[in-house]
């Protein structure tokens, strides 16, 4: 039987720990201003822009079942690996949009079965946090809001859905967590 040597097998472990840990692939896409590494103070949150517009897809989704209607309200892969400072970043988005789509079925089931659903509006959240570099495994800066509500129609009865957090990607918004933030579920 051959034998090791010690060192040799403590630099291996050593190249793998490093390898594994370094951030995923930088994507090909512009950082805008508002999100860039450099900023030292928080820029003015941005205005909500068309994020009503994508929301009537989600309350469409909620009518249809068809999740892939509502996949422009989430945040995109590319702005996604941009932030994420973390190994995994791309399989981390992958498992994010699995809860979403689980989220917009659970919603889905919450109303009225067979119930014409109807965008009402969508409320933004005031609860908005500034985070810097390196809170939450990032390394670009960010806006995020936690807690705006979703209204819609079932039914003629309103009812409001909670979009748990949203984040800014340049002058726009994107859904992150629909509903409760899941630590364990893949």
């Amino acid at each position: 039987m051959r034998k090791t040597r010690p060192v040799t097998s403590a630099l291996l472990a050593l190249t793998l720990l490093s390898a594994t840990a370094r951030a995923d692939r930088w994507p090909n896409i512009a950082i805008p201003a508002n999100n860039a590494a450099a900023l030292t103070r928080a820029p003015a949150r941005p205005p909500p822009g068309d994020v009503s517009d994508r929301a009537r897809h989600l309350a469409d989704a909620l009518g249809s079942g068809n999740a892939d209607g509502a996949l422009d309200f989430f945040l995109p892969l590319e702005p996604f690996l941009a932030i994420k400072d973390m190994s995994g970043a791309a399989g981390y988005h992958a498992r994010l949009i699995r809860e979403y789509r689980r989220d917009i079925e659970a919603y889905r089931a919450q109303l009225p079965r067979g119930a014409r659903v109807e965008f009402v509006r969508f409320e933004p959240s005031r609860s908005c946090t500034w985070m810097t570099v390196g809170r939450e495994t990032n390394r670009l800066p960010y806006w995020s809001c936690y807690g705006s509500r979703l209204i819609v129609r079932a039914n003629n009865r309103e009812v409001s859905l909670r979009v748990n957090v949203l984040i800014h990607w340049g002058d726009r918004w994107y859904v992150t967590h629909l509903d409760r933030i899941q630590r364990s579920r893949t």
